[in-house]
């Protein structure tokens, strides 16, 4: 399969630094969050190539993942420029395939959540979950099947989680520059709508995403199904 998983776990969560990185936070007494996006993604798509991007916490996240030796793992220097779109070019290099999903791991997603992606498709995706559950500030607006704008506040709640095709990969291969750098995902994805279409595909799930230490104490418990 030609698919390839990018997990940017590269910045400080803000407000949580001192907890340490997300991605390193336990979610059950024998897994951390990293190898349970690990565990689920491979129980979907059992051949896709993992990269994951580090960069806070680099010695810790490294022991962490030295057992994982199918996964790939880059990581960058946290400047103070660094953001989400730093840390997707980081890892899309790293990348050998033409079809990419691209997400953060403080976003939590179970297994059946992914067996829905239809990573088949051909065209670029966000997905939308307007589960009354799911807590995200970042929504979007829709013309027919597209994605119009994704902004704070907006209506159709994004997951931050995108599958992206070649054209819009090698689109911001060949453009990525400083301008880039301190971009958040969402930002970069309506700088790539513009180029080319970027579809939306709507998954009412079971995912979590942790901002606070209230909504990582509530993924934690048995009841979220991860």
């Amino acid at each position: 399969m030609n698919l390839s998983v990018i997990i940017i776990a590269s910045m400080p969560t803000k407000g949580m630094k001192s907890i340490g990185n997300v991605g390193l936070l336990p979610i059950t007494k024998k897994q951390l969050i990293l190898e349970k996006h690990i565990e689920n993604i491979y129980a979907t798509f059992p051949t896709a190539e993992i990269v994951i991007v580090g960069g806070f916490e680099n010695k810790r996240m490294q022991r962490a993942l030295k057992k994982h030796k199918n996964i790939k793992y880059v990581h960058h220097d946290i400047e103070n420029y660094s953001n989400e779109t730093q840390s997707f070019y980081e890892g899309l290099v790293k990348c050998k395939n033409t079809k990419c999903i691209i997400f953060n791991a403080n976003c939590v997603a179970n297994k059946v959540f992914w067996s829905k992606i239809k990573y088949r498709t051909k065209k670029s995706i966000a997905i939308i979950n307007n589960n009354k559950k799911f807590n995200s500030n970042i929504g979007a607006t829709l013309t027919g099947e597209k994605i119009n704008y994704i902004f704070y506040g907006l209506p159709n709640k994004i997951t931050n989680i995108y599958l992206l095709q070649q054209k819009h990969i090698e689109y911001f291969l060949k453009n990525y520059s400083e301008f880039w750098m301190s971009k958040y995902l969402f930002e970069t994805m309506n700088i790539l709508s513009k180029y080319e279409p970027l579809f939306y595909q709507e998954i009412n799930n079971n995912v979590f995403t942790i901002n606070s230490m209230k909504d990582y104490n509530k993924i934690t418990k048995k009841e979220a199904h991860v």
